[in-house]
């Protein structure tokens, strides 16, 4: 029997811990505070295109889950 070595056991638990952290990224709502204008207002942009790549990114998902239950 052939066992991983210890940096590959590494390296899975890295990538393992990413996948981990993206959906549950991808699965919270992106809430926008802040100023519209003022010294807030790029964290404020920041989040608006987080939370327009967040909706496009749910749009998406659902449709490739709807392609999924009807294959054809």
């Amino acid at each position: 029997m052939s066992t991983l070595r210890k940096r590959d056991k590494k390296r899975e638990k890295l990538r393992a811990d990413e996948l981990a952290k993206k959906k549950k990224r991808l699965t919270q709502e992106v809430v926008i505070s802040g100023p519209k204008r003022g010294a807030g207002r790029k964290k404020r942009k920041r989040l608006i295109i987080a939370a327009v790549k967040l909706a496009e990114f749910k749009k998406g998902a659902a449709e490739k889950d709807g392609a999924k239950a009807m294959p054809s």
